[in-house]
């Protein structure tokens, strides 16, 4: 069985005991850097490996992630599919556009009618990859599983997006909201990783 912690430890990818900001304005003091996996090809196989071994007894015709991190992940994803089932699967992504993910450049009519299997590298509130499975069921797409590569919030379950979801590895990391943010007492924001520095530009 694939250990993807342990991945992502061994590419220095977990970052604990410090101060960061998230995507979605939450402060929390572990941080998974995912953009320090994906220069490493064989690990990024493997988790891809693990995604398709998770939903192997599933007919996936589609594997869908969003921009930009979850473009690689949703093609190893599918490329391990394909390998186990002895067909294509494919491969495509949601990118952002008026405030949400949306299927563009013809993606939208190759979910059409399809099964299709969700993929994300984290999720701390769910926000990113609900708005990839409303985009996939827009487009007339059957989501029929999502995935994550680490859950980070044991609240995020399958009732957050209606479909049954599988994290391949879970890490139970605190959110504070900005204004009651515990960290912020001692802990300076860490303005290289993350969007601590946003966050602080936004304030001054």
């Amino acid at each position: 069985m694939i250990n993807i912690l342990q991945i992502l430890k061994d590419v220095g990818a977990i970052l604990d005991n410090d101060h960061f900001v998230g995507t979605s304005g939450a402060h929390f003091d572990t941080y998974i850097n995912k953009d320090a996996l994906y220069p490493h090809i064989a690990s990024v196989s493997d988790v891809g490996k693990a995604f398709a071994e998770a939903h192997e007894d599933l007919d996936i015709e589609v594997v869908a992630g969003p921009a930009l991190g979850g473009i690689i992940l949703s093609q190893w994803t599918a490329y391990h599919f394909g390998e186990m089932k002895g067909k294509e699967v494919l491969s495509i992504y949601a990118e952002k556009k008026d405030g949400g993910l949306t299927l563009t450049r013809g993606y939208d009519k190759l979910v059409a009618g399809k099964n299709v299997l969700v993929v994300e590298d984290l999720t701390s509130t769910g926000g990113s990859l609900r708005k990839v499975i409303d985009a996939v069921k827009e487009c007339g797409g059957n989501v029929i599983a999502a995935s994550v590569m680490v859950n980070k919030n044991p609240d995020v379950t399958s009732e957050t997006f209606g479909v049954p979801f599988t994290p391949l590895a879970e890490i139970n990391v605190t959110l504070y909201d900005a204004d009651t943010c515990k960290l912020c007492a001692n802990i300076p924001i860490n303005t290289t990783i993350g969007h601590g520095k946003e966050f602080l530009a936004s304030k001054q």
